[in-house]
């Protein structure tokens, strides 16, 4: 293996970097929204793409090890949370999802759009704190077992349990009391004599049995809201007391700080058209109002990518410099260990489950639609299936030629930095790929008519097509211009 000495990051380099950073993350967050992506499998792509930069760049350093890659793209993914009717209320509305007995349509009520702000916040706040502590511990010098992290992972769905069935019932009615006197309404209206908490309680925060109550969903997304963000803070504060972690406290507090801000500021989006709230007296263009959920989803991507990375280049220098020359050794004592873990985690899921997951559904769909298949969701799971079963055999007998046959102590004969350098451009690539040709196939349609792009102002699509090949391309362009300033052109070139 090359070894290669610490990034050269100068102030080129990093401005080079935030910008790349904040396009991929605001196109790799609007294709979470897309079908096959989605949810939890969503944010696991997102988390792919965004550990691979920041490894890329910081990663001369043991922390950040090949084994750590699939641990902080799943710590990403599994505190992904939900926004039920949050993401509406800056526009001074609140929705029900279950309808009053009598009514066909679901209420709707006005609510102080400040209400829907700090909802919103709280929202950001919580949405990947696991993964913000895990990646502010690969900066720190103090060492971290696993038990270390089993412990903070412990705390934290600790305090979410707590908060969720005792304290967030009493800061809600600070934060929304419309949605709260909503709630007793919509419990009063089936026949339920009891207070939100002890139906919480006595339903043990069932999310189905909530949604088939009036304002129900509301209020269980904002319990869950605030008990993901005051399990982050207290989390974070853990590692400053119990660890006495400073740095790691410090990174995992502003990257969720940033995250609030976020998703928060790109709910202008989706409110910019309402008759009420914080917009109300904005006339905003047809292709806003239109595209407002999918330019929602882009720029809370951007905006947190662009806090993150600004965030990171902006650290000490002692702190990002890295480690210079080091040797890898083996991370388990047992050869087959290694070889199973690098085969199922590090290269299976993290790199082809994350892919072959949305290729064949939305392929699956594509088939389904043009009549040449059934409407059956069991061809979506076999074409999954299939492929990933290509995908696995590939990682074994990757892993196999590398650590069994030649011994070495990574599933791949490069440096973990080199390796994310490589493969976060082809990544980007590829979701590029599967997102503009499959399913809608976007990008085709644009081609088959290219006189809509006249309509850009009125038509919402197009817009958002324009968008995410502009964000390809400069994507790719900022990257390889930050990457042959840090390691040279001859070196980017060799990759």
């Amino acid at each position: 293996m090359e070894l290669i000495p610490t990034r050269e990051l100068n102030g080129k380099t990093k401005t080079l970097m935030v910008l790349a950073f904040a396009i991929m993350t605001g196109f790799m967050w609007r294709v979470r929204g897309s079908h096959g992506w989605g949810s939890m499998w969503g944010m696991f792509a997102v988390g792919v793409a965004m550990v691979l930069f920041i490894f890329a760049f910081f990663g001369n350093r043991k922390k950040m090890s090949y084994e750590a890659i699939p641990v902080a793209v799943i710590l990403i993914g599994i505190t992904n949370g939900g926004w039920g009717t949050l993401n509406s209320q800056m526009g001074g509305y609140l929705g029900s999802t279950a309808p009053f007995t009598g009514e066909e349509v679901a209420a709707t009520v006005e609510i102080s759009p400040w209400y829907g702000l700090w909802v919103m916040l709280l929202l950001g706040f919580g949405w990947m704190p696991l993964f913000s502590i895990f990646l502010g511990s690969l900066f720190s010098k103090r060492e971290y077992k696993i038990s270390n992290y089993i412990t903070i992972i412990a705390v934290f769905y600790a305090l979410v349990a707590v908060f969720m069935f005792t304290v967030s019932h009493f800061i809600l009615p600070y934060i929304s009391p419309t949605a709260v006197d909503m709630f007793k309404d919509g419990l009063a209206d089936k026949g339920i004599e009891m207070s939100p908490m002890m139906a919480f309680i006595k339903n043990m925060g069932s999310e189905a049995w909530f949604k088939k109550i009036p304002f129900g969903r509301n209020y269980y997304a904002s319990i869950r809201v605030i008990s993901y963000s005051a399990a982050a803070l207290l989390s974070s504060l853990t590692v400053l007391i119990a660890f006495r972690d400073k740095l790691t406290a410090f990174l995992s507090t502003a990257i969720n700080v940033i995250m609030a801000l976020a998703i928060t500021v790109a709910d202008v989006f989706l409110i910019i058209d309402s008759d009420s709230g914080f917009l109300a007296k904005v006339n905003p263009p047809a292709f806003l109002a239109q595209g407002s959920w999918s330019l929602w989803e882009y720029f809370t991507g951007f905006l947190m990518g662009f806090g993150v990375m600004l965030l990171l280049v902006c650290l000490p220098k002692k702190t990002t410099q890295g480690e210079g020359k080091f040797e890898y050794e083996p991370p388990f004592d047992k050869q087959w260990i290694h070889c199973a873990y690098s085969a199922v985690l590090t290269l299976f899921f993290t790199f082809v489950l994350t892919i072959v997951r949305p290729l064949g559904m939305r392929i699956a769909d594509m088939f389904i639609d043009r009549g040449i298949l059934e409407d059956n969701e069991i061809y979506e799971i076999i074409l999954m299936v299939v492929l990933g079963i290509i995908g696995f055999a590939v990682c074994v007998s990757i892993v196999k030629n590398n650590i069994v046959t030649k011994a070495l102590p990574v599933p791949v004969p490069k440096r973990a930095e080199d390796f994310c350098l490589s493969s976060v451009t082809k990544y980007i690539l590829i979701t590029a790929i599967i997102y503009f040709f499959t399913d809608d196939a976007s990008f085709v349609q644009l081609i088959k008519n290219p006189a809509s792009v006249l309509n850009v102002t009125q038509d919402a699509g197009v817009v958002l097509v324009l968008l995410m090949i502009a964000s390809v391309l400069f994507f790719h362009l900022f990257f390889y211009s930050a990457a042959e300033k840090a390691v040279g052109e001859d070196k980017v070139s060799d990759k």
